[in-house]
């Protein structure tokens, strides 16, 4: 099982039209997510942690405790 980010040979099946188009096969995409699910999944969860510590900082979200914390982690671990 290969653990890490994305390798360039992931992409072979994409074709490039122009700068502007890119097209893909559904089933490939599909593949490539389910191949690296757990990644996705924690690139995902990084981005809303992200997301939600720039509300914090701007005074615009509300603060969870550590406990909220890892039941929101677990219930996007369930999606």
């Amino acid at each position: 099982m290969d653990i890490g980010i994305l390798k360039l040979e992931d992409f072979n099946f994409i074709k490039i039209k122009n700068s502007d188009e890119v097209t893909m096969k559904l089933k490939d995409l599909k593949a490539l997510i389910l191949k690296h699910n757990n990644e996705i999944r924690e690139i995902l969860f990084a981005m809303e942690m992200e997301r939600r510590s720039e509300e914090l900082d701007k005074g615009l979200g509300e603060e969870h405790s550590l406990e909220e914390m890892k039941k929101m982690l677990e219930e996007i671990k369930r999606l």
